[in-house]
């Protein structure tokens, strides 16, 4: 049997120094917390699920490829308030605002015109709610690597999504870190988080930024920044995003998944390096990493992939392996990584 690598200090889900905590977490864990005080939990599976009338449990149609499953789980320091505004629901406190958005995307013309509703949508709801900084986004719909009408529809999201931030002054220099996967379901997700004070975006030495990727990749540029630094009075959060084997703007060995799972390191590694040498945080390496979530293009590659990870990464750090689809169809795997540090 497979497991997933999981850190069991990592369950201990709030230190009482930040304003909320994430963790993997199995079900008996997490019947055992405050309900007022969960912001969410995020089930993966490979099967449909039915909808919750809340934010309390959701559902990722991306297969979990370790057992046991894992739940990923937000946990609030202080109590939430929960509610709906048009397609987004949500949960917050004074601190920060989480909001979910499903939509059935044959309310829309398009892919791109779907983007653009739900980043449209959540632009207007975190400003009228004075949450106007986004910090992390998730992004989930089948088929990514599929064309219509000769776009990909990886590109149309882009698109859609971009033409959304038109509407924000210089958005390019307060986008936030993000993952884009291709998912089994038939619903087009994104979830994201919000709060009152910007956080401090971070690009990766090794790459050009997403938002200056040549139009081979789509006619809009992909928006989001590579990692997301969040200061809070005695802790820092560091989201980094879906990052895979690309150097510049170009895939690297694409016949070959260790060798792209070894960039994939070296990618975030540069990230680390960046976070703890400009930005003076306590990270001495990737080793230092709370959560990592591992997207795999093919089954298949599970086994030497966990088995490769687990041995460069250590036991500090909780990871969950998953099958879903990589924006680009030449890269085999995507990995995205969260830590908190104390001051």
């Amino acid at each position: 049997m497979s497991v997933a690598h999981i850190n069991p200090s990592n369950h201990l889900f709030s230190s009482g120094h930040a304003p909320f905590s994430i963790s993997f977490a199995q079900t008996e864990q997490i019947q055992a917390l405050d309900k007022e005080k969960i912001i969410t939990t995020i089930q993966f599976s490979a099967t449909e699920q039915a909808e919750s009338e809340d934010l309390e449990a959701f559902n990722i149609m991306l297969p979990s490829l370790s057992t046991p499953a894992y739940s990923e789980v937000w946990v609030a320091r202080d109590k939430l308030v929960s509610g709906q505004q048009g397609d987004i629901k949500f949960r917050k406190n004074n601190e920060i605002l989480f909001g979910k958005i499903c939509l059935d995307e044959s309310r829309f013309d398009s892919l791109e015109d779907c983007s653009n509703h739900a980043y449209s949508s959540m632009l207007n709801f975190i400003n009228q709610k004075e949450f106007p900084h986004l910090i992390r986004i998730w992004n989930f719909f089948p088929e990514i690597n599929a064309s219509v009408n000769s776009v990909e529809r990886y590109q149309s999201f882009c698109i859609g999504r971009y033409s959304a931030y038109q509407n924000v002054t210089e958005f390019e220099r307060t986008l936030p870190a993000a993952t884009a996967i291709g998912s089994h379901g038939k619903g087009f997700i994104v979830y994201f988080v919000a709060t009152t004070k910007a956080g401090v975006q971070v690009e990766n030495p090794r790459q050009i930024s997403a938002y200056h990727y040549p139009e081979k990749y789509s006619p809009k540029s992909p928006s989001f920044a590579r990692a997301t630094l969040k200061h809070w009075p005695s802790v820092t959060h560091f989201f980094i995003s879906g990052t895979a084997s690309i150097v510049g703007h170009e895939t690297l060995h694409e016949e070959n998944v260790l060798i792209q799972l070894e960039e994939t390191l070296k990618n975030i590694e540069a990230l680390v390096t960046t976070v703890r040498d400009t930005h003076q945080q306590p990270i001495h390496d990737i080793t230092n990493l709370s959560l990592m979530k591992v997207y795999i293009r093919y089954p298949e590659h599970y086994k030497m992939i966990q088995e490769s990870l687990s041995q460069r990464m250590g036991k500090n750090i909780s990871i969950v392996y998953l099958q879903g689809d990589i924006c680009r169809s030449n890269l085999l795997l995507e990995i995205e990584a969260f830590a908190e540090f104390q001051h």
